[in-house]
């Protein structure tokens, strides 16, 4: 039952008349500011004269599970909980270790609660995990959308490409792009006593809360970005202010740090896009780059949660238009001039330099930069077995080391080197009629040889 264009209620269920409290389980919107989710709760705890309790859990046992994207999320812990302390709402924090430790402790809240309200991610385990919850919650669950500018309800099928999705964004954007009001509870609960374990999480401890976890230690901590709201608004400011000027012209250029870089803030809700695009819109950058970031973030970034939300394929090739299909089939069985193993692709142990560079820096960093991340994907089609294999390769590398990944982007990134909300090209081997890249011709647009050194100096 949708209630707004960001609210959907998803199971029949009546309030609790003898709640304590209302319970916001905080999943993907890590924040406490631009936070429509938050918003929400708050007014229904207001309404109903309740407490607030935030809940966030980690588990361990999550696909591609890692030391990598366990610390970027532990990193954020600490400030909300300061920031929710601020506001006089009950922040709960809570790190499932290993087997034995605690199960079902939103259910366990859920029995105080007067309702839920929880994040609405069109991807990865969020939308699994919210149709459980309301399946066997006896209180109603609210799923809020605070994932683009726009409300992803706006758009009630999938769009075919960008230029079919952009002018139905450039015709709402007025009315979204602007700051909005940010509620406040009327009732404080910091205090409030609650039937939940709790994880406490200073930066000191988090190497250790990480170590004790039974995930996969081999992929260890990026030392280049950091998690948490602070972090993000810190690399935002150097972007706004140092990056953003030249941008039309740096942004394709590997060899420089000339792109953003706030991905993973924006996929863990570190950063939410609105308070981004506002930075951008009032910075004094040129016109020029403004809007070509911006039609990043924006229409390409909504383009992605616009698949996930309306393709239940989106995770897989039946995801792909049926030309693309078709040219497939015509190319299947067209001769590869290099087969590599996916260890041999995870080790970056190509005859590519260019192309071990970008994976280098995917393993080391947690991060690949866009521009060379599309020739990375074309490349794993050409060397793969079949267009399957190199989809379920892509996939694995990608959501494995990329912070930034299991994301509607990645999906919609790694699609797009099949042919996704692409046109056909000229026919070649292998690709068929899918748009088709060389690590020579893209290497020679910026500075190849520099990007290349830069990623040998990476220490894992």
């Amino acid at each position: 039952m949708r209630i707004n264009e960001r609210v959907v209620q998803l199971n029949d269920k009546a309030p609790n008349a003898n709640a304590r409290y209302v319970l916001y389980w905080m999943q993907m919107f890590k924040r406490t500011s631009y936070n429509h989710a938050l918003i929400w709760a708050i007014r229904k705890a207001n309404e109903l004269k309740l407490p607030l309790v935030v809940y966030e859990g980690l588990k361990y046992y999550y696909p591609w599970a890692s030391d990598r994207i366990h610390t970027f999320i532990l990193e954020g812990v600490e400030e909300k909980r300061k920031e929710y302390e601020r506001l006089g709402i009950r922040y709960i924090f809570y790190l499932q270790n290993y087997e034995s430790s605690q199960k079902n402790t939103v259910a366990a809240l859920a029995k105080d609660a007067a309702l839920i309200v929880t994040d609405d991610f069109p991807c990865f385990i969020i939308p699994g995990h919210n149709r459980r919850v309301a399946e066997r919650a006896e209180i109603p669950v609210h799923a809020v959308d605070s994932n683009g500018i726009i409300p992803m309800s706006k758009f009630d099928k999938e769009e075919y490409a960008a230029y079919t999705i952009r002018p139905k964004i450039n015709r709402l954007l007025g009315n979204y792009l602007k700051p909005f009001t940010e509620d406040s509870v009327e009732k404080g609960s910091v205090a409030l006593e609650v039937d939940s374990p709790e994880t406490p999480v200073t930066s000191a401890a988090i190497g250790n809360l990480v170590s004790e976890c039974d995930i996969d230690h081999s992929v260890k901590p990026s030392n280049i970005y950091h998690g948490g709201t602070a972090n993000g608004r810190k690399r935002l400011k150097k972007f706004v202010e140092e990056i953003l000027p030249d941008y039309d012209n740096a942004r394709n250029k590997p060899d420089r740090d000339g792109s953003s870089r706030l991905s993973a803030y924006l996929h863990f809700g570190y950063l939410s896009p609105l308070e981004i695009a506002l930075a951008v819109q009032d910075s004094d950058a040129p016109q020029g780059s403004k809007e070509a970031y911006l039609e990043e973030l924006i229409v390409r970034r909504e383009l992605s949660f616009n698949m996930t939300r309306h393709n239940e394929n989106y995770d897989s090739l039946d995801a792909l238009p049926p030309w693309v299909h078709k040219t497939m089939r015509e190319h299947m069985d067209d001769e590869r001039k290099y087969i590599y193993s996916l260890e041999q692709l995870e080790a970056g142990e190509t005859h590519d330099e260019l192309w071990n560079a970008c994976q280098r820096e995917m393993v080391v960093t947690g991060e690949m930069h866009n521009y060379v991340r599309m020739l990375w994907g074309k490349n794993v089609i050409a060397w793969s077995r079949s267009y399957e294999e190199a989809f379920e390769t892509l996939v694995h590398l990608n959501n494995k080391y990329c912070v930034d990944g299991r994301d509607p982007n990645s999906y919609a990134g790694i699609l797009w080197c099949f042919g996704k909300h692409d046109r056909p090209w000229m026919e070649r081997p292998v690709f068929g009629t899918i748009r088709y890249m060389t690590s020579g011709s893209t290497g020679r647009k910026f500075d190849s040889k520099k990007y290349i050194e830069w990623t040998k100096t990476f220490r894992g």
